[in-house]
This record gives C-alpha cells, structure tokens and sequence, in this order.
C-alpha cells in the first residue's frame, strides 16, 4: 500500500504518488487572499500561452499552482469568472492610466492624445497580458455586480466623456456620434498595438521581411497623428 511521499525541500509541499504532480496541504489562516493572487497570476499566464480560454482548464490552473481543482473553486465560482477578473485585473491598471491622462492639463484634444499614449505605452509593456484582455472573459455566469463596476467599460467611459468634452468645446468633430466615434478612435489604436506586437514576437524575422519598417515610436507617433486628425473638427 503506497503512502504520500514528502518533499523535504519544501515542506509546504506533497507528491501524489505516481502523478509527477505537486499539491499543497490547506491554507493558513490569512494565506488565502495570496492563493488567490496565485491562482490569477497562473491563469492569465496560461491564456497568454496558449491565447485561447477554451484550451486552458481549472485543471491546468490547479497544477500550475501547485492545488487540487476544488481549491480553485473556493475562490472563484467558475471558470467564466476566474478568466473574467483575469481580465478585470489588467482592466483596472489600463482603466487607471487612461484616468491619469485624462486628468492631465490642456485640451481635450491633448488629452486624447495623452490617453492613446498611455494605451500604446501599456500594451506594449505587457504584451502577454494586454492580450489576455483582448481574449477576453465569459460573463454569462459572472455575478451582475461585479460586471456593474467593470473597470474596461470605465476607461471606455473615460474615452466618450473626453472626446464629448472636446465636441462641447469646439475642438472635434460633432458629425459623429461620441460615442461611434470613440469605438472607432479605440479599434485604430488597438489594431496599431497588436501590429507592434507581432512585430515585437516575430523579432528579427520581421526586419528580414520588411527590412524598412520604422522604429516603433516613429510609428505609435504616426498612428496618433492619424488618429488626431480622424476627430479634429475642420475649419
């Protein structure tokens, strides 16, 4: 009859027999909020990888963290809401570096530029990541209020207050609906980001093939010049 081996180099560790597999015994009292970071950190981590929510299980989680599958459930109801605050995680860092360049001196012409900076600079600081938020996150099962404070619909809401600021003032274009408009401002961008982004994973193949592309701030500069002159009202 076989017995649970231990791994004397980490304690905090056991081995089920003949899986190859780590488990950790129960919490502490106060480490559950740390699992949980864990067990987002895992998630988002093997979205990225695999860049499809279907090709990534509670059981993948569970083993990437070092827990049995129920463990994952004493955190999140399912896995529509563990991939969703996968998503809100990297929404609420987005959402609040849009806010800030929002929030900064000048026109609302200048702060829109200021946000779609902000935007480009965070994408591509966190590739991986920005293309978590991208997959995005079943909410069908997820509970109402936590969808009610969605950090992604307030940096959207940050965008269509801006460019309204910016109607009001006379300074972009009022032949368009606000908030058309700002779709379409945040699809320009987000299809310049993830270019940028397989040009950063195709490395130097992508010099070989397209030896005069520009470098990239030449390019984030001619996409928000692009984007300026899309909502400036004329004349």
């Amino acid at each position: 009859m076989s017995s649970v081996a231990h791994d004397r180099s980490d304690p905090r560790r056991t081995e089920a027999p003949g899986s190859g597999a780590y488990r950790r015994p129960r919490a502490r009292k106060g480490e559950g909020e740390r699992l949980r970071d864990e067990i987002l950190e895992a998630a988002t981590a093997l979205l990225a990888e695999r860049g499809n929510k279907d090709a990534v299980s509670i059981r993948a989680v569970a083993e990437r963290v070092g827990v049995s599958p129920p463990a994952i459930y004493l955190h999140f109801a399912d896995k529509d809401e563990l991939f969703y605050e996968c998503c809100r995680v990297g929404f609420e860092e987005l959402s609040r570096r849009l806010e800030e360049a929002a929030a900064t001196a000048g026109t609302a012409l200048e702060r829109l530029g200021q946000m779609g900076r902000a935007y480009i600079d965070y994408a591509l600081e966190r590739g991986p990541q920005y293309r978590v938020l991208m997959i995005g996150g079943q909410t069908g099962s997820v509970s109402p209020e936590l969808i009610e404070d969605d950090p992604g619909l307030r940096a959207f809401a940050v965008l269509v207050g801006t460019i309204r600021e910016g109607i009001e003032a006379g300074e972009i274009r009022d032949d368009q609906d606000p908030v058309a408009l700002a779709v379409a401002v945040w699809a320009a961008v987000h299809g310049a980001v993830m270019l940028l982004l397989s040009r950063q994973a195709a490395g130097e193949a992508a010099s070989e093939v397209m030896p005069d592309l520009p470098p990239v701030e030449t390019v984030v500069d001619a996409v928000l010049a692009l984007v300026r002159s899309g909502v400036v009202k004329s004349g």
